[in-house]
């Protein structure tokens, strides 16, 4: 399915939506998303079910089991002392922990035997076995397993009706790139019916373009010049073609999986549903903290609710805090727990990626420099207030962004070679071998930017920036143009249409599996 196909199949979707009884609409969109996963990836549904139907399982039988205690609370109330309360409580949170450990554990051992199977083969020189990896694996078990959660927690009520749940699973937007969305966000929208918006349906197919234009524009235009620099023999091409090629992966990355997810969250909108927000402009980040505020934010807040904060108050972290604060002092024993938290953050998020040694040096390489912010906090801080006047200043600011820019630049490095030592070997280069004159017009037609394309792809990327620092600056580019004078409204659109039509790099077998993140 190319990506325009997927756009029309959205489209079309939504407008069938619209012309059912609101109270079938979301059996339509449980209908396109089964669909669109059956003629996608069919062998994959299995898996999706499964989870899916474990999931919702184990949720409603918490919530059951919580709602005998709390009815045996209430009708025993006058006998009950606190403590036995407490003991009653106590006794139903722990069935509980077994079906969520349960659902949890079956899970996640799919998702790792799937999709680590011939990674860790790998390591002991052993043919892969080519295991099947079901298309989004990683995003709906990561949303099914959050909603799991939640009802543990008691943050969320079970869902009763199982194919309601289902669609929460498989709403089809997401199953290409994420977000991974909240229970508590995405399941009344997708639930709910929408009355017809057109302003919204026009908003979503502005944003929908605009993430074509960044994918096949941009992200795929640079894709060959990015292949050739890392295909080459690491540090062969010299320094130069190194950082080049690093810059162009950090644009081609950042492209194709922003654009995936404004294809996607685009789709969404022309249903009336509000996709989580996954980036906001993060190589305009000060501070690495900062960058994973901006990138992949869905996957950084399930990380931080299900992950870091679980983690960091565990008793065996607190008494390790204590024992620092006597040793260490104040500061370094609170900074502490979030400097161990990231570490696994990261680890795990590296993990996450796949199970090789340039993605586990990438995760250990982000989480050791968060980790080690968070044990300075105390001394930048004292260092702001004693430069406060400098700290507030433009170039100050512009310092930090482009401090952030290269420390990323780094780690994208790990996450580009085959293997941490590639990744190393290339940016050695940068420091010992630059050789910047070789960076002709002739050698970016050796790597498949010719120089037209090479001009193409300034012109957009400058394009991109202008658009992407105005909403840093608060201006909202998609509703402004949206309320322009008719004529000149449709002169831009139409000018972002044509932009694709005309400048995407197209190809037979384009489709949306050449996403960076498909399948994951």
């Amino acid at each position: 399915m190319s990506l325009f196909q997927l756009a029309a199949y959205g489209a079309g979707c939504a407008f069938l939506s619209y012309l059912v009884p609101r109270r079938f609409r979301w059996i339509l969109l449980l209908a396109a998303s089964l669909g669109f996963y059956a003629i996608r990836a069919a062998s994959g549904l299995p898996f999706l079910l499964l989870t899916a139907l474990t999931v919702w399982g184990a949720a409603l039988r918490m919530g059951k089991i919580q709602s005998r205690c709390e009815a045996q609370i209430r009708e025993q109330k006058g006998t009950l002392s606190p403590p036995e309360r407490k003991q009653l409580r106590a006794k139903a949170k722990n069935h509980k922990r077994v079906y969520m450990l349960g659902a949890l554990i079956l899970n996640f051992a799919i998702l790792a035997v799937l999709k680590y199977t011939d990674d860790l083969r790998g390591w002991f020189s052993l043919s892969p076995l080519g295991l099947l990896l079901p298309l989004g694996i990683s995003f709906y078990t990561f949303q099914s397993i959050g909603y799991l959660l939640d009802v543990y927690n008691g943050k969320a009520e079970p869902v009763r009706n199982p194919a309601r749940f289902c669609l929460f699973v498989s709403f089809f937007p997401q199953l290409l790139q994420g977000p991974i969305g909240r229970f508590g966000d995405l399941y009344p929208q997708l639930c709910e019916p929408h009355d017809f918006d057109s302003f919204g349906v026009r908003r979503g197919a502005v944003l929908l373009f605009w993430g074509l234009l960044k994918k096949l524009v941009i992200a795929d235009r640079v894709l060959p010049l990015v292949n050739a620099v890392f295909a080459a023999e690491p540090g062969a091409m010299g320094g130069a073609a190194a950082l080049v090629g690093v810059l162009a992966y950090s644009l081609q990355q950042y492209c194709d999986f922003s654009g995936g997810i404004d294809l996607v969250t685009g789709i969404a909108e022309l249903f009336g549903i509000r996709l989580a927000p996954n980036f906001r402009r993060p190589y305009f980040a000060v501070s690495l903290a900062d960058f994973w505020r901006r990138w992949h934010i869905s996957l950084g807040a399930w990380m931080r609710d299900y992950v870091f904060y679980p983690f960091a108050l565990t008793a065996p972290i607190s008494r390790l805090s204590k024992a620092a604060k006597k040793r260490f002092g104040q500061d370094f024993a609170r900074a502490l727990p979030a400097a161990l938290g990231n570490i696994l953050v990261f680890l795990l998020v590296g993990l996450w990626h796949g199970a090789s040694s340039n993605y586990i040096f990438w995760g250990l390489y982000n989480g050791l420099i968060l980790a080690l912010s968070a044990l300075l906090e105390p001394a930048y801080r004292r260092f702001g207030e004693k430069h406060a006047s400098l700290v507030a200043g433009r170039f100050f600011h512009l310092f930090r962004v482009l401090r952030t820019f290269a420390i990323v630049n780094i780690g994208w490095f790990f996450d580009r070679c085959a293997h941490a030592g590639d990744a190393l070997r290339m940016m050695q280069s940068i420091l010992t071998d630059l050789r910047p004159a070789q960076l002709t017009a002739e050698w970016l037609d050796q790597c498949g930017l010719p120089i037209r394309d090479a001009m193409v792809l300034g012109i957009f990327t400058l394009l991109l920036f202008g658009i992407s620092l105005a909403q840093e600056r608060g201006i909202q580019v998609r509703d402004n143009v949206l309320h322009l004078p008719l004529p000149l409204r449709w002169l831009l659109l139409y000018a972002l249409i044509f932009s694709v039509l005309i400048f995407g790099i197209w190809g037979s077998g384009f489709s949306e599996a050449s996403f960076i993140y498909f399948q994951f």
